[in-house]
């Protein structure tokens, strides 16, 4: 700042706060953000702001001195004041003619240097490994005669000849035997010599050598400091022009070509005729490149040069389609929203289609990634009954379940072979017909394509009514047991024991309806009351065992426990084969059980009503028991409380 203040250009203007100071800075920058600010500063000023921002300030004495010989990295403001630092740089290394044919001679003189001592260093290289080639003639010969042992086979030969000939002959012989016997590594050996004495004369490619020469010559040729533009141009476009390009048998070039010239990269006939003609100049390079695996591993290129131009751009439009879908969120919306792609949905979206939400949500990731393709779809034309359409797509889930379970059941009644007569629907049919005045064909054609009536479960005929029930004298039943009709008409079965003085408190007892018939189908519905021990026995028993043993003596029974408010399967009374659920299953005790009964079926069930989610049956080496003649309907009785409410008793045609 003294050296400053010493080297003063007169400057008039005093600072304003330091009025004995002459200005010494100005700002030239950032002056618009404040309006009201002061755009000079003296030495003091300098000395004593903290914020002070070299940049934006430049030393008054400097424009003075040097605005008419240097460039001022701060003047004029720029948005990148490094471009003039870069203009400075630039102009400090433009220098004169003569400068300028210095640096020529320079580069080239330095050029032929380089170029001589590489000549030389590669010149000297060679020598050297001529001179220091691992097989000459003597070494091939020197290793023929070490897998040979032809020197041993002379000195054989030429061993004392005052020896008999047969021990002449015979170590002759012997040693050729021994020789004989390696005749195949023998041979392996001297073929490797031979593969080796090829492979020398290769060493030495001078037919190679020669194009790296002329290639070599031809680089020097495009050395050009000034090259001029504009002949260049005019060159290059008499060449397009009059289709004058060199013709050499390069497949390699062609192969690039192929590559670079793919239809989906749209590139212009000019760029390719220029590719080709420099990649011709550097032929000598590419041959240096190994084609055998251009390819990935099971891969080949695409043969779009096969395609057409229409195809060509339909491809490109794909691709463009693709891109867009990764980047813009709006593109996707609007394929979604798409005409066409709404009305494929329409279709799609069918409740008679039954598709899955997963392969619905396939399908229209698949529709939308093809757009370009499907968007030329006319879906105006898409129904042949447009109106019976939207009737069908409008109804209901519910409608549709129920019209599927019309034809799945018009196909069972097919499949079995089942005449329409004999049909549920049929007999239903009749009865309308004595009842109303309907056309005879015309309903019977309507129910046959839609057997509604099939589908409804035949309740048959209630028993409720005609079921006695008696108490067994086995352990005095008959005074404990009870039995009564609530105020729905339903069964309640139950011991109490109240009133009872007998011996026979909390024992076994039995009580059994009428004798079922053997070819009459009957359902049971029971709910239970837990008593003490929460055991209940249902099934059949023998009315001859009525008043003698224990029902389930007779194994035709299922057999339970109500504990933890829950339904648990005890078993091993008869009815133990699980056809669904298994032995583990809890039930709630509050659940309904439905006993089916066919004797001359053999069939006697035990299901969960109404779901009939489990299902337990007679046990096959318990079938015999069914084929006697008097077996009624049984429950077992021991607990004081315990209870049994029959709710339905049913004869049905089927279960």
């Amino acid at each position: 700042m003294d050296q400053l203040a010493l080297n003063s250009i007169p400057i008039q203007q005093n600072c304003i706060f330091h009025t004995k100071n002459k200005l010494a800075f100005i700002q030239v920058n950032e002056i618009s953000s404040l309006p009201n600010s002061n755009i000079f500063q003296c030495v003091d000023c300098f000395e004593q702001d903290l914020q002070f921002r070299g940049a934006n300030y430049m030393l008054i004495q400097k424009i003075i001195e040097n605005s008419d010989s240097d460039f001022h990295y701060k003047w004029p403001p720029l948005n990148d004041q490094q471009i003039i630092q870069n203009i400075h740089l630039k102009a400090k290394n433009l220098n004169s003619t003569q400068s300028v044919l210095n640096q020529i001679n320079s580069y080239f003189t330095q050029l032929k240097d380089e170029i001589i001592k590489k000549i030389d260093v590669a010149q000297k290289k060679a020598i050297n490994q001529a001179l220091e080639m691992p097989f000459g003639k003597e070494q091939i010969l020197k290793r023929y005669q070490e897998i040979s042992q032809i020197q041993n086979l002379k000195s054989l030969l030429m061993q004392d000849q005052n020896k008999s000939f047969a021990l002449y002959q015979k170590s002759c012989k012997d040693f050729i035997q021994q020789v004989e016997l390696n005749k195949a590594k023998n041979t392996q050996l001297l073929q490797e010599l031979l593969n080796q004495c090829d492979k020398i004369q290769q060493l030495i490619d001078f037919d190679r050598l020669n194009k790296s020469k002329i290639f070599l010559l031809d680089f020097l040729d495009q050395l050009n400091f000034f090259e001029d533009q504009t002949q260049s141009q005019v060159s290059s476009d008499n060449n397009l022009n009059n289709n004058i390009l060199p013709q050499q048998d390069n497949n390699k070039i062609d192969q690039l070509m192929k590559l670079i010239s793919n239809k989906t990269n749209y590139c212009s006939e000019e760029f390719l005729n220029q590719i080709r003609q420099q990649m011709q100049k550097l032929s000598l390079f590419f041959e240096q490149i190994s084609f055998d695996k251009m390819n990935q591993e099971g891969k080949k290129a695409i043969r779009f040069s096969e395609l057409n131009d229409e195809k060509i751009n339909n491809v490109n439009e794909y691709v463009e389609h693709l891109i867009k879908l990764q980047d813009d969120p709006q593109h996707l919306q609007s394929v979604k929203n798409s005409f066409q792609i709404s009305n494929l949905l329409n279709v799609l979206d069918n409740k008679f289609n039954f598709i899955s939400n997963n392969y619905r949500d396939n399908l229209m990731r698949y529709l939308i990634e093809t757009y370009p393709f499907s968007k030329n779809i006319n879906t105006d034309e898409m129904f042949s009954e447009e109106q019976s359409f939207n009737i069908l797509r409008s109804l209901e889930t519910n409608y549709i379940k129920e019209f599927v379970k019309i034809v799945k059941k018009k196909q069972n009644l097919n499949e079995n072979g089942q005449n329409f007569d004999n049909s549920q629907t049929y007999r239903v049919q009749q009865k309308i017909l004595e009842s109303f005045i309907f056309e005879k064909s015309e309903l019977e054609n309507t129910l046959k394509q839609f057997p509604i009536f099939d589908l409804l479960l035949l309740k048959g005929k209630s028993i409720l009514n005609e079921l006695q029930f008696q108490k067994s004298n086995f352990n005095d039943g008959n005074q404990r047991i009870e039995i009564v009709k609530n105020m729905n008409n339903q069964f309640e079965i139950s011991l109490n024991e109240t009133n009872y003085q007998g011996i026979q408190k909390g024992n076994e007892t039995n009580c059994i309806s009428q004798i079922l018939e053997r070819d009459k189908k009957y359902i049971f519905r029971i709910q239970f009351q837990k008593g003490n021990s929460g055991y209940f026995i249902i099934g059949l028993m023998k009315n001859e065992n009525f008043n003698n043993n224990k029902g389930y003596f007779d194994g035709i029974s299922y057999f339970f426990k109500i504990q933890n408010n829950k339904m648990n399967y005890e078993g091993y009374q008869g009815i133990d084969k699980f056809v669904k659920g298994n032995k583990t299953q809890l039930l709630d005790e509050n659940i309904t059980l439905e006993l089916r009964v066919w004797l001359e079926g053999q069939q006697v069930e035990v299901l969960n009503y109404p779901d009939y989610s489990y299902q337990v049956v007679i046990q096959d080496e318990k079938k015999q028991n069914l084929s006697q003649k008097d077996l009624c309907l049984y429950f077992y009785l021991r607990d004081n409380q315990q209870k049994y409410i029959l709710k339905e008793a049913l004869i049905v045609e089927q279960f």
